[in-house]
């Protein structure tokens, strides 16, 4: 027996083709919605990432590194890179007022080739001396620790046999994987020097090193710097470059300007999407309504004339409008959801910026925003048809026609 409280349901099953363009425009408007808000919500936890990850105040590196290195660049997008000064450089660094530790670093860059099991930047650190990488990896790996031959890869870094991992002919032992950054850290091998001297030499000997001689214990590529509390970075780091001959000085500040631009700039555009689609999707989904209430109005003027007063006519109308729209809703979120998550590397590939898929609780809360968005429109169709049915004279309209 037919019930009033499936009419709704069953009106729409019997307008399949209308109900499902219905259901396709609320979905493309929550897969707009949710995976917007995502995708800027992504950026932004891993710009933040990279910069609790960075560790440091300045980054100093050999002022000949230019065409290797761009600092705005170089946690992006850029490809793996190498460059060398004076071990004496650290020293020099560390003597320079305001400057509370230092600690070298140095950087190799593997070679596609069948010497190595990829295209990765190798960055090797001072475990003395180190406040940057090792932090990282108490956090991220327990206290794994580096030994001879040892290495830790970045998240990106595929590894199908921790014993067996090639760099440059050498066989190293992966001890840990660190969490993603979404940055290019999540590109890198990290060693210690004695490790990383080795592959250097390796790399020299096979012709794969872009020098064609190093003495590999009196180089080093950048000096990560901590700023003494209460010390402007700025004007320290403008002391370091003009104390120590030879270096290139930037400051955290300035390493993320760049992906903090390229943030503004694309989570203004998706906010505009998002508005331009919300709104057409609303003046879509309501004029369809619209257009099946008035063509249901002799549907809606039986019901009135058997006895249902309008009050029930107009809960039927906006149980279809909800219905509809938490249908497309939830698919829309689901689909977009899957996507981002599934092509998180192509995202960050495309859009050119540290991107990390948001944590459950972040996505949970995305989702009931977007459901809630998508609800305003159902209420916004609802209201409007409504309108229509209560101004109309269901005895005239009924008499039409005969």
């Amino acid at each position: 027996m037919l019930s009033l409280r499936r009419l709704p349901w069953m009106n729409l099953r019997g307008y399949p083709v209308r109900t499902g363009t219905l259901v396709l425009f609320s979905a493309l408007m929550t897969m707009t919605i949710f995976g917007g808000t995502m995708l800027v919500q992504g950026i932004e936890r891993g710009l933040a990432t990279v910069q609790s990850r960075l560790g440091a105040d300045i980054m100093v590196t050999p002022a000949d590194a230019g065409n290797d290195f761009d600092a705005q660049s170089f946690l992006v997008h850029a490809e793996a890179s190498y460059f060398y000064m004076p071990t004496s450089t650290s020293e020099a660094v560390a003597a320079v007022d305001g400057v509370q530790s230092s600690s070298p670093q140095l950087f190799l860059a593997s070679a596609r080739a069948s010497c190595c099991s990829g295209r990765y930047q190798v960055i090797a650190f001072d475990p003395g001396s180190d406040f940057t990488v090792q932090p990282w990896i108490a956090d991220s790996v327990g206290q794994a620790q580096l030994g001879h031959m040892d290495v830790i890869v970045g998240a990106n870094v595929s590894v199908y046999d921790t014993d067996n991992f090639a760099l440059f002919g050498q066989r190293l032992h992966v001890v840990g994987k660190f969490d993603p950054t979404g940055s290019t850290l999540d590109n890198a091998v990290y060693t210690n020097f004695d490790t990383a001297k080795i592959l250097i030499d390796s790399s020299l000997r096979k012709g794969l090193n872009k020098y064609t001689s190093l003495d590999t214990d009196d180089i080093i590529s950048s000096v990560m710097v901590k700023v003494a509390p209460g010390r402007d970075i700025d004007a320290v780091a403008a002391d370091i470059e003009r104390s120590v001959p030879g270096v290139s000085v930037t400051t955290s500040t300035r390493m993320v300007s760049g992906i903090a631009q390229s943030l503004e700039a694309t989570s203004r555009t998706v906010v505009t999407l998002i508005a331009l689609v919300w709104g057409v999707g609303l003046l879509m989904i309501t004029l369809i309504f619209v257009m099946m209430i008035i063509e249901r109005k002799r549907e809606f003027a039986s019901l009135i004339v058997a006895g249902a007063h309008r009050g029930l006519v107009s809960r039927i109308i906006l149980a279809e409008s909800l219905t509809v729209n938490a249908i497309g809703g939830v698919a829309g979120i689901v689909i977009s959801g899957v996507l981002i998550a599934s092509f998180s590397g192509l995202v960050r590939q495309t859009i050119g910026t540290g991107f990390l898929v948001p944590p459950i609780s972040t996505m949970a809360l995305l989702a009931v925003a977007s459901l809630a968005a998508i609800a305003v429109v159902a209420l916004v169709a609802s209201w409007i048809s409504v309108r229509s049915i209560r101004v109309m004279d269901a005895g005239s309209l009924l008499k039409e026609g005969e």
